[in-house]
């Protein structure tokens, strides 16, 4: 069986997580600095590497297995949830240095539409902090239980083995009902 993903997979994952991290970092905080042609090119030169680097990893792990590395089967409300929210990610990831394209080219043509550009792309910015937020929480709780998932793609703080305890017995029976219910729902 499969438990770990490919070199390229996992490069590019935590390349464009690099490159998130640098954006976040680097954000431009008013839209007057983007009068500075210089740094306005540098903007658009990164929301494209950003865009093409997002788009290359969404195409090569769109057909990968979803929870790779996981030691046993996974519940299928867990796989929905944990294809659900890797899309958001992919959205928001897609539409942050798409909306920053828009915002450059409503700037260079002078037209309207800036406030809903500038709307769209902070609603594109906090999509990601949330959906980022429960990836990193998702995937640190995988490793707290020790379900393998982790192993898969994080090259550092290896886990050894599925974890026991009446802690993680109990979360997982209420991980379960919300499963179930998910499938109810969501799946059949």
């Amino acid at each position: 069986m499969e438990n770990s993903h490919t070199l390229l997979a996992k490069t590019i994952h935590w390349t464009f997580s690099i490159l998130y991290a640098y954006g976040i970092f680097k954000q431009v905080e008013d839209l007057e600095e983007l009068e500075d042609a210089s740094l306005l090119n540098f903007e658009i030169f990164f929301a494209i590497v950003f865009l093409v680097i997002v788009m290359l990893r969404f195409f090569y792990m769109k057909d990968a297995k979803t929870l790779l590395g996981a030691h046993d089967e996974m519940h299928k409300g867990h796989l929905f949830i944990a294809k659900v929210t890797h899309r958001l990610v992919y959205f928001s990831l897609i539409m942050l240095p798409t909306t920053g394209l828009l915002i450059a080219g409503i700037l260079n043509a002078g037209v309207p539409g800036m406030e809903i550009a500038i709307a769209l792309h902070e609603l594109s910015a906090f999509l990601s902090y949330i959906t980022i937020g429960i990836h990193v929480a998702a995937s640190l709780y995988s490793r707290y239980k020790g379900e393998g998932v982790w192993n898969a793609m994080v090259p550092v703080w290896r886990e050894d083995s599925k974890k026991n305890s009446k802690l993680i017995s109990k979360l997982e029976d209420i991980e379960n009902k919300i499963y179930d219910e998910i499938e109810d729902r969501f799946i059949n």
